[in-house]
């Protein structure tokens, strides 16, 4: 007779695994919900059904979970996006395309855009929240922004002045329109994925070879 305990153990190990991606999913459908400052660990240990003292073995705070969030759900889509954009040897259009895309997908429907909604509605609460993103999530943006930039001037699909676009104002309209339904109604919300294909066409009119 097989014993019973070795699939326990692996059964046991993936349920470990998986309880920081879990705890993830809960935290940001209670700040979706909430709020940050509303939300405590306790309610996200219920939320993710583990004990109350389960999610401190994982997260020691509410900023430690905030910031593991932010790397398991933006930060990751932003490397795997600049790691394309290094590697791609098509047109500009496409690789800016393909990022933008790629945002698209986390932020809406991922449900990542709950991070700046956090950050827009509680940010001057917590400033340290603003640093994080700053830091982990619109500067790896910024360079992967600045990558296909200088990859289309060295393909000849961009003018040569495109590495000097600040790449704030390129990224700009990905976030606007993510929080397009938190500030505004949701009556007439543009398409996203259409809107991003005319702010590259735009972006290709300004800084193409002409």
């Amino acid at each position: 007779m097989q014993d019973p305990k070795p699939d326990t153990e692996k059964k046991r190990r993936r349920r470990k695994e998986a309880r920081p991606a879990e705890i993830i999913a809960a935290a940001m459908q209670l700040w979706g919900e909430r709020g940050f400052a509303a939300t405590r660990l306790e309610d996200v240990a219920a939320g993710a059904d583990i004990a109350k003292g389960t999610i401190y073995r994982y997260f020691p705070s509410k900023e430690a979970l905030f910031e593991a969030a932010l790397q398991a759900r933006i930060v990751s889509t932003m490397d795997r996006a600049k790691e394309l954009a290094q590697g791609f040897d098509g047109p500009a259009q496409v690789m800016l395309a393909r990022f933008f895309e790629a945002i698209r997908t986390e932020l809406v429907d991922g449900g990542s855009s709950v991070f700046l909604r956090v950050l827009l509605s509680e940010g001057h609460r917590f400033p340290d929240l603003v640093a994080l993103y700053e830091k982990v999530v619109l500067s790896r943006g910024m360079s992967t922004v600045r990558a296909i930039l200088a990859s289309g001037v060295a393909r000849g699909d961009l003018r040569p002045e495109a590495v000097d676009v600040d790449p704030r104002i390129i990224m700009a309209p990905a976030m606007m329109l993510s929080l397009w339904g938190t500030v505004f109604s949701t009556e007439g919300l543009p398409n996203m994925h259409d809107a991003l294909d005319q702010h590259v066409k735009i972006l290709l009119v300004g800084l193409g070879r002409r």
